[in-house]
């Protein structure tokens, strides 16, 4: 399915939509709080900003990443895995609050 994620953003109504078993496209349901979000997005990014992790096998990913909560998701020459420290500011991952 390629549904078009922005087609008629101009009269969005709030619309639920089955994409497949558990997996569903809320549109609208962030138009209200949408700064809020991107406020707090941005605090996260300032804590962890995005970058490109390297994988075990030396290579560097394609997509850029950043992590929050009590965990993140981290990859390196050390394998993948769920950590409580970023690696690469040695402090705890950025809170989402």
């Amino acid at each position: 399915m390629n549904a078009d994620l922005f087609d008629g953003l101009s009269d969005l109504n709030l619309q639920q939509i089955c994409l497949d078993d558990g997996a569903f496209l809320l549109r609208g349901f962030a138009k209200n709080v949408d700064a809020d979000l991107m406020s707090a997005l941005e605090k996260v990014v300032a804590q962890s900003p995005f970058r490109h992790m390297i994988t075990p096998g030396g290579f560097r990913m394609s997509v850029a990443m950043s992590n929050c909560g009590q965990v993140g998701w981290i990859t390196n020459r050390s394998g993948y895995r769920y950590d409580v420290i970023d690696p690469e500011t040695g402090s705890s991952m950025a809170s989402f609050a």
